[in-house]
């Protein structure tokens, strides 16, 4: 089995699509954290295996940028491999391709290890060193792109939630798809069409807890989006990032 570049089929399933009749954000990140999964796995570094050693994955980073949203049925291929260690960070890349092998959307990522007990990074060359990376393949840029801090002076829409049950992923943290659909729900993206987005994770958050999505316009000509997701009690950002789309054309 050639396990440099691992290739995941995908249906575009009913509960994938939304109003739009494409794949939705949330359901993309979804796979892609999928064939990610499958791939670890293969290559002795899942869940599983970094659970003996009291370790679990966590995603810190995610760029994303889109030619052409499938369709509902559509059958597409997921293509992800490891490209490189970067300090405390191991980044992996993903293309997702149609039957003709168009590529069809573009996405690079970035994971820490991180020990359970202590919640501090753990190095990952020792686990990682004889894995197959694969540098000389870019989905996109070297790393993802990080968003700064929201200038003080942006006008900004503020919505309120707290996490319950149905937000929390094995690790008893908000899953990483999460955010992306509390962010659907805040923007209410009925008459657009996004093609690229970026989002830093940066502190979790768990049941209970409340939580302040912060959305604004850098320039109220253009089609771009900033966000902040808040702690509530402290102000503490857990996820901030970006967002450029298109009006849908009626």
């Amino acid at each position: 089995m050639n396990t440099e570049i691992w290739k995941e089929p995908v249906t575009i399933s009913s509960f994938d699509v939304g109003a739009s009749g494409c794949l939705e954000p949330t359901y993309l990140m979804k796979h892609l954290q999928e064939a990610a999964a499958k791939h670890a796995i293969v290559l002795g570094v899942g869940f599983e295996e970094l659970k003996k050693d009291n370790i679990f994955w966590a995603l810190t980073h995610l760029q994303v940028e889109i030619e052409r949203w499938p369709l509902m049925m559509e059958q597409v291929t997921v293509e992800t491999w490891p490209r490189n260690i970067q300090k405390l960070y191991t980044t992996r890349d993903f293309l997702v391709k149609d039957k003709s092998d168009n590529i069809l959307i573009r996405a690079s990522s970035a994971w820490i290890m991180v020990d359970i007990s202590r919640k501090r990074p753990v190095r990952p060359y020792d686990r990682l060193q004889n894995k197959p990376f694969v540098p000389a393949i870019m989905a996109l840029g070297d790393f993802p792109t990080t968003l700064n801090r929201i200038p003080d002076n942006i006008k900004l829409t503020e919505h309120r939630r707290q996490v319950v049950y149905s937000d929390l992923d094995i690790n008893h943290h908000v899953n990483n798809t999460r955010y992306m659909e509390w962010l659907m729900d805040a923007i209410d993206p009925t008459n657009i069409e996004i093609t690229s987005f970026n989002l830093h994770f940066s502190n979790e958050f768990r049941k209970g807890e409340a939580v302040n999505i912060k959305t604004g316009k850098p320039n109220t000509d253009t089609n771009h989006l900033i966000f902040e997701i808040e702690h509530q009690s402290t102000g503490k950002t857990g996820c901030s990032g970006e967002i450029y789309f298109k009006p849908i054309q009626q």
